[in-house]
C-alpha cells in the first residue's frame, strides 16, 4: 500500500486540530487531518452544543482565515461590556469595549457554528485531506520524518502517511500524547461546569456578566438578542441538588441568585450540559518530529475564557515559525524550529493558567481580611482607567508579541458585525 507524503499530520480535527489545518493551508502546507469522530454526527465532541467566548484577537484570526465571514448575526453575538460582581464583597466592576478603543471586547459564538465554517473552508482546498473517522496507529518517529497508519473506525480501508511533522491537537485525555512520553501536571478542580442558555424578557445590548458567589463564578455571556449563554461553575454537591430543579425552579434559582440585571429570566432553552474541570499543563510540549497544542498542552478554568483562545493563538504562532522555517529551508520538524515557538509561547501559556487559577482562588476564600480587599480592588478598578486598559488587553490577547494572523490591521481593517 503506497504511503501518502504529507508535510504535516495533525491528530485530532477538534476546534484547534482544524483551525491549525486552515491556517498552515493558507500558507502553502499540505496537511492530513485526523480526527476520531465524524463531522457529520450530532454527537461530534468538539462541534457541540457550547457557545466560545471568543477574544478579539480569535475574531481578528478567523476573519483573515474566511472563517467569520460564514457566521450569521444570530450565530455570533458581540460582547460589548462586562459586569464583574462579587456577592460576598459587594464589589462590581464594568469594563467596556470604549475602555479599549474597540467596537467590542469580543465574541459568543456557537462551537458548532464555527466548526461548520471551519471544515467548509478546509473541504474547498485540496491541500488537506480530511480523514475522518480514522485515528493514528502504529506512529514511528525518527531522524527523517513521521510515519503512522490511519485506522478507519468503521472498517473501511486504513492509510499510511508520512510527515516531517507531527501535531497532536486530541484533547486532554489525549492517548497519543501518553504513548509519546508528554506527561501532564494535573490538579483536578473539585467543581464541575453547568451549561446551559437562558431567555430574558430584555434585550442584552451586548453585555456579559462575571457574577463570584461561594460555590464559584456564574456567567452570562450574550446571545442573540435577548439570550444568554450561562457557565455556572459549582461544587458536586451543589451541582448535584441544582440538576435536580425543574426547568421552572432553575430559572428561579438563577434569578434569585443573580437579580434583575439582566431582565426576567424566562425559558431556558434546551438542557443543561455539566463538563467537569481540570487544570493541567506540560512544563515542555515540544520534541523532536512532534508538537502539542490545545488541550492536549493545557487546559485552564473557564472562568475567564481564555482556554480556546489560547490554544488558537498557539497554534497561529506555531504556523508562522513553521512558514518562516520552511521559508529559509530548514526542517519544520528540526527540534531547534519547534523550540523557537515553544520558546514564544511558553510565557503567554504559564501566564492564562495561573491567572485564571488565581482568579478562583482569591473569590472562592472566604478569609475575613480578603473579603473586603475584593470590594476596594474591584471599586477602584472602576475608577482607573491605564488598569482597565492592562486587564482588557490580557483577557482580549491584545497584549504581548502576537501572531501576524492576530495582528489588528488598521489601515482598510473594515469593522466586525
Amino acid at each position: 500500500m503506497k504511503t501518502e507524503k504529507y508535510d504535516l499530520i495533525i491528530s485530532g480535527g477538534g476546534m484547534v486540530g482544524a483551525s491549525l489545518a486552515c491556517i498552515l493551508v493558507g500558507y502553502g502546507f499540505k496537511v492530513a487531518l485526523v480526527e476520531a469522530a465524524a463531522y457529520s454526527s450530532t454527537n461530534q465532541p468538539s462541534f457541540d452544543y457550547r457557545a466560545l467566548a471568543l477574544t478579539y484577537s480569535s475574531g481578528v484570526i478567523f476573519r483573515k482565515l474566511n472563517v467569520w465571514q460564514g457566521l450569521s448575526t444570530t450565530e455570533a453575538t458581540a460582547i460589548r461590556q462586562i459586569d464583574v460582581s462579587d456577592a460576598a464583597a459587594g464589589g462590581h466592576v464594568q469594563l467596556t469595549a470604549r475602555d479599549v478603543g474597540r467596537e467590542a471586547l469580543g465574541w459568543n459564538v456557537g462551537a458548532r457554528a464555527i466548526g461548520a465554517q471551519l471544515i467548509q473552508v478546509l473541504e474547498s482546498n485540496e491541500s488537506v485531506s480530511i480523514l475522518s473517522p480514522m485515528i493514528l496507529k502504529q506512529v514511528e518517529i525518527n531522524d527523517v520524518g513521521v510515519f503512522a497508519m490511519a485506522d478507519d473506525s468503521e472498517g473501511g480501508t486504513d492509510r499510511p502517511l508520512s510527515a516531517k511533522l507531527l501535531v497532536i491537537a486530541d484533547g486532554s485525555n489525549s492517548a497519543l500524547r501518553e504513548e509519546l512520553k508528554f506527561t501532564p501536571r494535573s490538579i483536578p478542580y473539585r467543581q464541575c461546569a453547568l451549561v446551559c442558555r437562558v431567555e430574558t424578557n430584555r434585550k442584552n445590548r451586548g453585555s456579559a456578566y462575571e457574577h463570584f458567589i461561594r460555590s464559584g463564578p456564574l456567567a452570562l455571556l450574550p446571545f442573540g438578542e435577548n439570550g444568554y449563554s450561562v457557565v455556572w461553575t459549582q461544587e458536586p454537591e451543589d451541582l448535584n441538588e441544582v440538576l435536580q430543579l425543574s426547568r421552572s425552579e432553575f430559572l428561579v434559582r438563577i434569578q434569585t441568585i443573580f437579580g434583575d440585571r439582566a431582565g426576567q429570566f424566562k425559558q431556558l432553552l434546551g438542557e443543561r450540559k455539566v463538563y467537569p474541570l481540570t487544570l493541567s499543563y506540560l512544563k515542555k510540549f515540544t520534541k523532536p518530529r512532534v508538537v502539542v497544542v490545545g488541550n492536549a498542552s493545557h487546559t485552564v478554568h473557564p472562568v475567564a475564557g481564555q482556554g480556546f483562545n489560547l490554544g488558537l493563538r498557539d497554534v497561529a504562532a506555531l504556523a508562522q515559525v513553521l512558514r518562516d522555517s520552511r521559508n529559509r529551508g530548514w526542517d519544520i520538524g528540526n527540534i531547534e524550529v519547534l523550540s523557537k515557538f515553544e520558546r514564544w509561547r511558553s510565557q503567554e501559556g504559564e501566564y492564562v493558567t495561573w491567572f485564571t487559577d488565581g482568579l478562583i482562588q482569591i473569590f472562592a476564600n472566604e478569609f475575613p481580611v480578603l473579603t473586603p480587599a475584593r470590594n476596594l480592588g474591584l471599586d477602584l478598578l472602576q475608577f482607573l482607567p491605564p488598569a482597565k486598559q492592562w486587564l482588557l488587553e490580557r483577557t482580549m490577547g491584545m497584549h504581548g508579541r502576537q501572531p501576524d494572523l492576530a495582528t489588528i490591521e488598521r489601515e482598510n481593517s473594515g469593522k466586525f458585525r
